[in-house]
């Protein structure tokens, strides 16, 4: 059977969304998110605040909104992995396998791309936080936390769920610092894989006795 295709008013709400996570990563880049409102993305975007609450409650819903593609792909990637290997391998692998597929690696892939500008957004606002959008129980896209509940065989809401992922968090905070700033290296999906090895490089160092932890992320000098 063919996918319905959507009717007018359908695609006018599809392009009103996309305008306003567009204008609002735009705004964010160029005033700084503690400095954007909600009231100017909704100007810039030629729509009433009113209009902007109906696709978004805030404008922290919007940014996570920039995620929605590459959780899900997250997400997918994490149900694959076996499971005679550890939860945190398998997310680790899941993070590797994504960004390093040719979807997220071919240059101007726009996935990596809208990754990138929210990195910069959340590594210009240290009080927001990567946590806040993607690596956390509450914050982290449903399915991936419906993945590990399955591999553990327990509820989505037990305990070892939000501790494996508020630890991953750590992991992925440590890989993001600072890409993007000036002087640091390029956002693309090669840096990003290498950030994201060289941490969990060391993340599952401190818990192997007798082991030296790995290098620091992209082989960078502890400040």
């Amino acid at each position: 059977m063919k996918a319905a295709v959507p009717g007018l008013r359908e695609l006018k709400k599809q392009r009103t969304r996309a305008k306003l996570i567009d204008v609002a990563i735009q705004l964010c880049i160029e005033q700084g998110y503690d400095n954007t409102t909600v009231e100017q993305i909704a100007a810039a975007a030629e729509v009433a605040p009113r209009t902007f609450s109906r696709y978004f409650s805030s404008k922290e819903a919007v940014v996570v909104a920039v995620l929605d593609e590459v959780a899900d792909d997250l997400a997918v990637a994490f149900g694959r992995q076996p499971l005679d290997i550890t939860h945190y391998e398998a997310l680790a692998r899941a993070h590797l396998e994504t960004f390093g597929s040719p979807h997220y690696g071919r240059p101007g892939a726009e996935s990596v791309d809208r990754m990138g500008l929210l990195l910069k957004i959340v590594n210009s606002a240290p009080a927001i936080g990567l946590a806040s959008f993607m690596f956390r129980t509450d914050g982290y896209h449903h399915a991936a936390a419906d993945v590990a509940a399955r591999r553990m065989g327990v509820a989505r809401d037990h305990p070892a769920v939000s501790i494996l992922f508020d630890t991953w968090t750590v992991v992925m905070s440590v890989a993001c610092q600072d890409l993007g700033a000036p002087g640091r290296p390029p956002i693309d999906a090669e840096v990003l894989c290498d950030r994201i090895a060289s941490a969990y490089a060391i993340f599952t160092g401190l818990w192997t006795p007798g082991r030296t932890p790995g290098p620091t992320p992209a082989g960078e000098s502890a400040q």
